[in-house]
């Protein structure tokens, strides 16, 4: 069942997650017109990386709305210290990470999730960039999907850096395409070269996209 081509329910939603699209959808689809081209390239079950340029905070709510599967994403260390956002946040898919060093609980915890046939969300750009551009993508993204072999679908989205432009609200169009997922199977070394090359071809995956939205 879908609204404005929006997924009202994934396949393997928790209740709570269903409930959530239930309040995201009307919101991002009604109220911000959110609309997104090649929802179908995800695939409906098995492992995969969304790679998706960053705008705004609220990006991963958006990007949980468009995908029609529960997804799994690193959130800063920072937000677990309280209880009851601890416990919504992991219930939702969220994860710690610490972005001031090199966490391989993170790393560990993203390669059994994609193990298990998860679908595991990153915004490679490793900050939030609210132009009109999509930024260099860290290594770290292709040393993932080459050690875990999972398929990459990249998803370019626009419109969430002018919710509050100015400190102000606003009401942009939310515009989201999503690619097939990319063939990365030559690049078969396990090195820091490898692992640049498959950043940059998919950093040029969503920036074709995001040029095209």
């Amino acid at each position: 069942m879908r609204l404005w081509g929006l997924p009202l329910r994934g396949h393997g939603d928790s209740g709570l997650y269903t409930f959530c699209r239930w309040l995201a959808v009307p919101i991002f689809g009604g109220l911000y017109r959110c609309r997104v081209e090649g929802a179908g390239n995800l695939p409906r079950e098995g492992a995969a990386i969304m790679i998706v340029n960053h705008k705004a905070n609220i990006d991963p709510v958006v990007v949980g709305m468009i995908c029609d599967r529960p997804l799994r994403y690193m959130a800063k260390k920072e937000l677990f210290g309280n209880a009851a956002l601890r416990k919504l946040i992991v219930s939702l898919g969220a994860f710690p990470i610490d972005r001031g060093a090199g966490d391989r609980a993170a790393l560990t915890t993203s390669l059994e999730i994609l193990a298990e046939g998860g679908v595991l969300l990153m915004f490679p750009e490793g900050h939030r960039k609210p132009d009109n551009a999509v930024h260099g993508f860290l290594p770290g993204v292709g040393m993932l999907a080459l050690r875990s072999g999972a398929p990459v679908v990249p998803l370019a989205m626009d419109g969430t850096q002018r919710m509050m432009a100015g400190g102000r609200p606003g009401l942009p169009a939310l515009r989201a395409r999503m690619g097939p997922p990319l063939d990365l199977s030559d690049l078969t070394a396990r090195n820091s070269k490898a692992y640049q090359e498959a950043a940059r071809r998919m950093h040029d995956a969503v920036a074709e996209l995001y040029a095209r939205l």
